[in-house]
């Protein structure tokens, strides 16, 4: 699968900020932003996105809610979403695995070795 589009479902504008900048230059893709899950469902019906990077803890719309009304509005969803998540605890990971997602990123390892994990998923998605 070639990745040309990723939207970026996230209401911390920082963080947000960061990760397109990281994904525009080091990896040279197309980025297109949400600040929360309404907003990317919108987005989603109109930009068709390769992958989603989704927050799960929003207002208006949390990662699981987006999640859930993406694949009730579109059976047939492959699009890859990769969760991004504060909690690492056990708990929370076998719940979002339950909701077949790709991957999922903690926030606090963002800084460190977040352009190598990135890295590892799209390439994994590629070849799939």
């Amino acid at each position: 699968m070639k990745i040309q589009k990723i939207l970026i479902v996230e209401d911390d504008n920082k963080f947000r900020v960061l990760l397109r900048r990281l994904l525009e230059k080091r990896f040279r893709i197309d980025v297109i932003e949400a600040g929360n899950g309404i907003e990317g469902i919108e987005i989603y019906k109109r930009d068709s996105p390769d992958l989603i990077f989704l927050d799960i803890s929003m207002p208006h719309m949390n990662g699981i809610e987006y999640l859930v009304k993406l694949r009730q509005e579109h059976e047939d969803l492959i699009t890859p979403v990769v969760m991004l998540t504060c909690v690492s605890n056990k708990e929370v990971v076998e719940k979002l695995v339950k909701f077949d997602i790709t991957d999922y990123i903690v926030k606090a390892d963002f800084v460190i070795g977040l352009a190598e994990r990135i890295y590892d998923i799209i390439t994994k998605v590629k070849s799939s």
